[in-house]
């Protein structure tokens, strides 16, 4: 009769690297981040803005017509205002003398409209 052998004894198997150093894998379709927050391809030879600093003919005329509007209005608001302050002094100054308004309210906003719309169609001329 023969003994009965002991069976060979295998060795553990061996330990998985930690996840952390595992090859990073894509992630799925719901925790990728959105497609503005990805980085726009370009070319390597060429060296531009990014998507969201590109500006488009059409947002440019858009710009010139808001600014030369706003110039439009500001000039308008000016005038009044000035026109306010004209006629009452005038009417103030005579013999009978008065007392006259001056409409630095209007003139100041339209100051502020002439001065933004310019720089809004200085902007759309970039």
């Amino acid at each position: 009769m023969t003994e009965p052998q002991p069976e060979a004894v295998q060795p553990p198997p061996a330990p998985t690297p930690p996840h952390y150093a595992q090859a990073p894998q894509a992630a799925p379709h719901y925790q990728q981040a959105p497609h503005y927050q990805q980085p726009a391809p370009s070319a390597p030879h060429e060296q531009s803005a990014p998507h969201y600093q590109q500006v488009t003919d059409e947002q440019r005329r858009i710009w010139d017509t808001k600014g030369k509007r706003g110039m439009g209005f500001g000039a308008a608001w000016f005038l009044g205002g000035l026109l306010i302050t004209l006629i009452t002094y005038s009417n103030a100054s005579g013999p009978s003398g008065g007392v006259y308004i001056v409409a630095w309210g209007p003139m100041l906003y339209g100051a502020y409209r002439l001065i933004s719309g310019y720089l809004m169609v200085k902007k759309s001329q970039q």
